[in-house]
């Protein structure tokens, strides 16, 4: 005949594992979430740097640009100067070589005004491609400071939730011998002490079995370990994964799980 305290404890360690597993999933959304509102901002900042180092792109190009505008006045200064000296050389050689310095003159500046038009191209390009980051750094902003209050007040209600569970959990596990208690404690905590180790108590401590199946390995229980699970009279362990194996029970009338 069945042990019904055994099996009833079974029952109750079975729902601590169930309200265990949705701790572990609200621990790991608390964990996640900071991440998330850091990526956001991340973001922002990114979207921040881009626009600076366009600003500081069109400023240097307006700097050239008024370079080479000064370059043309000061050529322009320069050229009236040999021309007034060729209005007083007496030689042929001498006015010839100001002529030389003024035909000079005239070649840089036409380099200097091709260079000038191609600055006043990308500075109008750069002017454009800043107004287009300014709107998406503004979008960006307003998105983050979205879906950041969004996610603090998901990160208070988790934190809520997660006390109640934890006040709740206080209160159930009086309820739990002592001895079954521990091993289940003693259990999780082994899982978490590697990394793999820490998904694997997700699947839980307590594994049941239906139809001769524990549904933690996926494996058929054996039968004389499947028959003696379902005597209750001593915990009983799947062969394969290890696990406490809780069983339906071989009178149907006891509720499971």
């Amino acid at each position: 005949m069945a042990n019904e305290p055994l099996q009833e404890q079974l029952s109750l360690l079975y729902q601590l594992q169930e309200w265990d597993q949705e701790l572990l999933s609200i621990q790991q959304k608390l964990r996640e979430i900071p991440d998330s509102i850091e990526q956001l901002e991340a973001t922002v900042v990114q979207c921040e740097e881009d626009m600076a180092g366009k600003s500081t792109e069109l400023a240097e190009t307006d700097k050239e640009q008024r370079s080479k505008n000064a370059e043309l006045e000061m050529n322009a200064e320069q050229r009236e100067k040999y021309r007034d000296e060729q209005r007083i050389v007496t030689s042929n050689e001498a006015y010839t070589a100001l002529e030389r310095q003024v035909e000079y003159l005239d070649k840089e500046d036409e380099e200097a005004e091709d260079t000038i038009l191609v600055l006043m191209e990308k500075s109008d390009q750069l002017k454009e491609e800043l107004a287009e980051l300014e709107v998406e750094v503004n979008r960006e902003k307003q998105k983050t400071a979205t879906e950041t209050a969004q996610l603090q007040q998901e990160l208070q209600d988790l934190e809520t939730e997660r006390d109640e569970q934890l006040k709740r959990r206080k209160a159930f596990l009086p309820k739990i011998g002592k001895k079954l208690r521990d091993e289940y404690h003693r259990w999780m905590k082994a899982q978490f002490e590697n990394q793999s180790g820490a998904a694997r108590a997700k699947t839980g401590f307590v594994a049941l079995s239906k139809n001769g199946v524990c549904a933690s390995c996926r494996i058929a229980i054996q039968p004389q370990t499947l028959k003696e699970a379902q005597k209750y009279q001593k915990q009983v362990y799947c062969s394969s994964c290890k696990r406490l194996l809780y069983v339906e029970s071989a009178i149907p009338d006891i509720p499971f799980p």
